[in-house]
């Protein structure tokens, strides 16, 4: 944490120089970050709406609250794969900490999530007429949580895509494989029971669930849940940061 304070000034600028490059010479800016998310609960929307007619109440808000964090998520593992080897000239030039890149990643896909929450809060109580509550609160605490689990897988597969390039493939795989294990087009509630047990090996069904509860159900994240993500978020920080560290000092002649 010392040594992320001490180069805070390199993380902002990392993050700031991220924004521009993707939105240098676009009309629209930011709004474009918004296409995937939109176009996705549109397509969702109408299939699970029209044709296979889900049950599920409010079905496009459903949607946006699970969507949203998971493409957080995803962004953030995708683009880890080469927040290292893609800024290796910065690292064979200039003593840095290597910690910095992982977590400029991570900030600017917040970042992200960010600017889509600018523009959705507003849909939210407008357009799904959902009132906002002192349990919305919530939502604060649970996002500080998943962004730092998010941090150490992304500690891991940075360090990973180093010496094995393949892992970039192998996490687009994974993702979507992830995807279809998580809860956000369906309400977990509703698979039976004998299927149940494999949403729950997957973490980001805890993130989702939780993010469900409190933005689409109105309640308090249920304590035992919670407990779980507090373990999950820790465990993944502590390996994350320990893979990182113990092979950093390879970086500079593999990169």
């Amino acid at each position: 944490m010392r040594t992320l304070l001490a180069y805070r000034e390199l993380i902002r600028n990392l993050v700031v120089k991220d924004l521009k490059l993707k939105y240098r010479d676009s009309v629209l800016g930011f709004l474009w970050s918004l296409a995937n998310p939109l176009l996705l609960i549109l397509v969702y929307s109408f299939v699970f709406s029209h044709i296979l007619k889900t049950t599920i109440v409010n079905f496009s808000y459903f949607l946006l609250i699970g969507i949203l964090p998971w493409n957080f998520f995803a962004q953030s593992m995708m683009m880890s794969t080469g927040s290292i080897l893609e800024n290796g000239g910065l690292i064979r030039k200039v003593a840095v900490p290597m910690e910095v890149f992982p977590v400029a990643t991570v900030l600017f896909n917040l970042a992200q999530f960010g600017f889509a929450l600018i523009v959705f809060v507003p849909m939210t109580v407008l357009f799904f007429q959902v009132p906002m509550s002192l349990v919305t609160l919530w939502f604060f605490p649970l996002l500080i949580l998943h962004m730092l689990f998010t941090l150490g897988l992304s500690f891991v597969i940075s360090t990973a895509t180093v010496f094995y390039r393949d892992v970039r493939h192998f996490i687009e795989i994974a993702l979507l494989l992830l995807f279809w294990l998580t809860p956000i087009i369906y309400d977990v509630k509703n698979i039976p029971e004998s299927l149940q047990s494999a949403i729950y090996l997957n973490p980001q069904s805890f993130f989702i669930l939780s993010y469900q509860d409190i933005l689409y159900r109105q309640a308090v994240p249920d304590f035992s849940r919670f407990t779980i993500l507090v373990l999950l978020t820790a465990f993944s920080l502590l390996i994350g940061y320990k893979v990182h560290r113990s092979y950093k000092a390879r970086f500079a002649e593999e990169v």
